[in-house]
């Protein structure tokens, strides 16, 4: 489907209850989304891409290409020595 829209004033656009970042730099402009049932594209109404992003998954709310950091893998802040080497004077 094909729908015009404004971009908030936070940069995002919302559809199908999801709200996605479109561009903080385009907010209060007219965007278009287009989507299928793979891939939402969001554009200037002079065909710049702003976004695009897959379907997200049922239940989403919100859509950024922000990434948060990843935490540690491991909480184990405890540092287990490394084997001594022998002195080739032993």
């Amino acid at each position: 489907g094909t729908r015009q829209v404004r971009v908030g004033a936070n940069g995002t656009v919302n559809l199908a209850s999801i709200t996605f970042l479109a561009s903080k730099a385009h907010a209060g402009s007219q965007a278009i989304i287009d989507w299928n049932p793979d891939t939402i594209i969001i554009t200037t109404t002079d065909g710049e891409v702003l976004a695009q992003y897959p379907w997200p998954a049922p239940g989403t709310r919100y859509v950024s290409t922000h990434t948060h950091p990843t935490p540690p893998t491991s909480t184990n802040h405890h540092h287990t020595p490394q084997d001594p080497e022998l002195s080739p004077m032993s």
